[in-house]
């Protein structure tokens, strides 16, 4: 009888214990997502190189894949990410030992004509971004964005 309830009370303790670290993990990967979307509306490459792993790769709304986070700074710097306005809105956040992965839509209105948009324009798109928890720093490693289809 007291084994049955032991192991129980065991099993208990750590599925409590497992939703808490993925609740506090996040909590963290949420803001880490907020500051990340303020760091593009900013253009503030100081923002995104705390939350950017030097090897983060996009794969574009514009077809291309863009190989690192030097190559995003250059597309900012180009001007093909500069926006007057910039929503992220998270719809799902899967969390699987040291990767997080976050899923949900994006509105955003470009100062600028862009190939899939026009100043002025707002624009929905889906993303994807993956983050990596690295040396206790969480960092995003990954991201796929398409525009929604109007």
């Amino acid at each position: 009888m007291f084994k049955p309830l032991l192991v129980s009370a065991l099993a208990f303790a750590v599925s409590v214990s497992y939703a808490q670290d993925n609740s506090t993990t996040e909590a963290i990967i949420r803001q880490l997502e907020q500051k990340a979307a303020k760091g593009i509306l900013d253009a503030d490459s100081n923002i995104l190189k705390q939350v950017w792993a030097p090897e983060f790769i996009v794969n574009t709304p514009r077809n291309e894949i863009a190989e690192n986070r030097a190559a995003v700074f250059n597309l900012i710097k180009r001007g093909f990410i500069n926006y007057s306005a910039f929503d992220r809105i998270i719809e799902s956040i899967q969390i699987s030992g040291s990767i997080a992965m976050t899923m949900g839509y994006e509105t955003y209105i470009p100062k600028v004509d862009l190939p899939e948009a026009k100043a002025g324009q707002l624009v929905k798109r889906r993303f994807t971004n993956i983050w990596l928890l690295q040396n206790d720093k969480w960092l995003q490693i990954g991201r796929h964005a398409s525009i929604i289809c109007q």
